[in-house]
């Protein structure tokens, strides 16, 4: 049997088949269809299941959700969950492609998302304030989530226009790691913006009241390749459209299996000129109790801390750092995780039964009823 899905509606009818092939070649991934009580498609959902392991084991406990809108006759909706690794690296592991971004949309593919993720483990979410699911995000995820602190400021600015400082005194406030070191800063503030943010709430996007680690990260940006393709790739058929991401993520995995520098050599590598001195007892301490916390809340030693442990030499630096900065974990992260190429469509394997999604009805339609 030969394949096509160069044309809508052949790749819809193949669509199965095509996700099939993903689970085949990636075993034990997460792959979900949404269809409507006539079988025509209305969202699909994939995560490659050796990019959730690496997530789970290997990068920062923290997920960005966002959705992207397609300009297509089909599909129009695209949702992203993006990690970080230690590395500052962002990866896609997990996304969505539909038909609508609407209230049963989103709530699929969070429930889908949270099959995915290990039972009990505790994760940040963040959102943009803007986006629709934002608003969906508590409600199947209990735990505490928050926002992108540059959506927030852009939504501070809509409803303020112009203000003096706004941008360096929000950051100030937004980045401040004691509650003592926000209110200095949130109280320069002019009143109007102090009214607008506190009406969204501190525990949303002030780092020194949200609930659970956010591990230092105020924003993940998504990855400018689904941004491009969201533009350039619009009216494709869904299947080219998938394989598109897949081999990106391919792609991904394969160029950071070479190690480059990592947080903390460079930091390293920043404290090799200073030095250490003992403070004499009778000279009051310069440092406030907080350095802690925001070492806590780092995950990471500062240059200065890595000086005093050379210092003191009693430490090492890994035993300083969270397992999520480690070299030898990054390269677990990319290196023994291959994400194995989807064969042609001459090799795709038929399964049994084959069920056949039907193409949904055109957006252009829906818009004109």
């Amino acid at each position: 049997m030969s394949f096509s899905y160069s044309h809508h509606e052949e790749s819809f009818t193949n669509l199965l088949v095509y996700l099939h092939n993903i689970q085949r070649t990636k075993p034990h991934s997460y792959i979900y269809i949404k269809t409507d009580v006539l079988d025509r498609f209305q969202l699909c959902f994939v995560v490659i299941r050796c990019v959730i392991n690496a997530f789970l084991g290997c990068m920062l406990p923290v997920i960005f959700i966002d959705s992207v809108h397609i300009q297509g006759e089909y599909l129009n909706s695209m949702f992203i969950a993006v990690a970080m690794g230690g590395n500052k690296n962002t990866t896609p592991i997990a996304f969505g492609i539909g038909v609508a971004n609407n209230v049963n949309s989103c709530t699929w593919f969070l429930m889908r998302l949270k099959d995915a993720i290990r039972e009990g483990m505790e994760v940040a979410f963040i959102t943009n304030m803007d986006d629709t699911i934002s608003s969906f995000v508590s409600h199947v995820f209990l735990e505490a989530y928050g926002y992108s602190s540059k959506s927030v400021l852009i939504y501070c600015r809509l409803r303020m226009g112009q203000s003096t400082n706004l941008d360096y005194l929000f950051f100030r406030a937004c980045k401040a790691y004691t509650t003592q070191d926000f209110q200095k800063s949130f109280f320069k503030l002019s009143h109007a913006a102090r009214e607008v943010l506190a009406n969204i709430g501190k525990t949303k996007w002030a780092r020194a009241y949200i609930p659970n680690i956010r591990w230092n990260v105020l924003n993940i940006n998504i990855p400018e390749f689904l941004l491009v393709l969201s533009v350039t790739q619009c009216n494709v058929p869904i299947i080219t459209l998938i394989d598109a991401i897949v081999q990106y993520i391919q792609r991904t995995f394969a160029e950071r299996s070479v190690v480059g520098e990592l947080v903390l050599h460079r930091r390293m590598q920043k404290s090799l000129r200073w030095k250490a001195t003992k403070i004499p007892p009778e000279i009051p301490s310069l440092f406030p109790s907080d350095v802690f916390h925001k070492w806590h809340s780092l995950g990471i030693a500062c240059s200065h801390a890595i000086v005093a442990t050379r210092y003191t030499n009693n430490t090492q630096l890994t035993d300083m750092v969270q397992i999520y900065y480690r070299a030898d974990v990054f390269r677990t992260t990319y290196q023994t995780r291959n994400v194995n190429v989807v064969p042609p469509a001459s090799e795709w394997e038929i399964p049994e039964p084959l069920m056949v999604v039907l193409i949904p009805m055109s957006s252009y339609l829906t818009i004109i009823c």
